[in-house]
């Protein structure tokens, strides 16, 4: 288990560094998915969680299902071509377990429905620098003292 800035990243799992999703292989292309503790901490208080139906076939980008923290609903999304084979049933009706242990709380599993590009879910070793490059982003120090930035605040447009 590596500890980054007071997230823990177990070794043994991949990673969507853009998306704040770790990935861990079942075997034969499929995947148990969840979501990191950074990637909770930049959500604030994850409180449900709302799958799509179970078999649904999703293109690379598109949404498996929506998180709610607070006020904001966001959709979380697959980075490959996948169907969804499963949701995790002890997320319903809450999915507060996330805020707890994010590793066993995880939210869906998928099956690749093509080939996963290579080097889209890096291991932690070559995972590790993107991940530190979007907490420098988020100007994120440490678990302990990190604020949630408001919604608006994430969109540099504005």
């Amino acid at each position: 288990m590596s500890l980054l800035r007071g997230c823990e990243f177990p070794d043994e799992l991949l990673y969507h560094p853009e998306s704040h999703l770790w990935f861990a292989l079942l075997g034969g292309g499929r995947y148990r998915v969840g979501v990191t503790r950074f990637g909770i901490a930049l959500s604030g208080e994850i409180l449900l969680f709302t799958p799509k139906p179970t078999g649904v076939e999703l293109a690379a980008g598109r949404g498996f299902g929506l998180l709610e923290a607070g006020k904001t609903v966001f959709p979380v999304k697959t980075p490959f071509a996948a169907r969804l084979l499963a949701a995790n049933p002890a997320l319903d009706p809450s999915a507060r377990a996330m805020n707890r242990d994010p590793f066993a709380a995880w939210l869906v599993e998928l099956e690749a429905t093509a080939p996963v590009p290579q080097g889209l879910l890096p291991g932690w070793a070559e995972a590790q620098p993107q991940i530190e490059r979007i907490m420098d982003r988020y100007a994120f120090r440490d678990l302990a003292d990190f604020a949630a930035p408001l919604f608006h605040e994430d969109n540099r447009e504005f």
